[in-house]
């Protein structure tokens, strides 16, 4: 990735562009795992509480009060819904990365065909 993001940099300026490809590699990736975190941790929260709001109406309903096992069977059934939807924004993230990658660049085998890549850790 680093050798088609400064191909077409002039040799004055690459250690500026290599500089904002690291950036925004760190940012990209801070920002993607807070917004993960945040479908998956939402998704948790939602599911317990429409899950233990509806077992304890049952359990009420019933006469008994809600039981650790069912507890902690909504627990893990949270757990999963909301990792579930976590991979599936991320999987959608990784489409949309990939459709802009394809639509974006703009280099062909013939500009990468002078390039050497170890050129830079001669000097």
């Amino acid at each position: 990735m680093s050798l088609v993001s400064l191909t077409k940099v002039r040799n004055a300026d690459t250690g500026v562009a290599s500089s904002l490809l690291n950036v925004g590699q760190q940012v990209g990736g801070a920002i993607g795992l807070a917004v993960l975190g945040t479908v998956a941790w939402s998704a948790v929260a939602t599911s317990l509480r429409s899950h233990t709001a509806a077992a304890a109406a049952a359990a009420k309903a019933a006469g008994h009060p809600l039981t650790a096992t069912v507890q902690t069977q909504i627990q893990h059934h949270a757990l999963a819904t909301g990792f579930s939807h976590g991979f599936l924004v991320s999987a959608a993230i990784g489409l949309l990365a990939l459709i802009i990658a394809l639509a974006a660049i703009r280099v062909t085998r013939e500009d990468l065909s002078g390039v050497d890549p170890l050129a830079a850790l001669a000097d």
